[in-house]
């Protein structure tokens, strides 16, 4: 894998700030990933809530597992 290919083609995005607020970006960033068909993991971190769009959320990315 080129170095660059980290940044263009993660198997992996966490969304700081993912919100249940619909016009909030973190809301609309979340949203775009799942509905956009990424295929790889994404973590939604938001301290104030234990899920969005299905997926579980965590407080912090230190708390997103591996």
């Amino acid at each position: 894998m080129k170095k660059m290919d980290y940044f263009f083609r993660p198997k992996s995005v966490a969304i700081v700030g993912a919100s249940r607020r619909h016009k909030k970006i973190g809301h609309v960033i979340l949203r775009n990933f799942i509905e956009g068909g990424f295929s790889g993991n994404v973590y939604p971190i938001n301290p104030n809530t234990d899920e969005m769009f299905g997926l579980p959320c965590y407080p912090s990315v230190l708390r997103v597992p591996g």
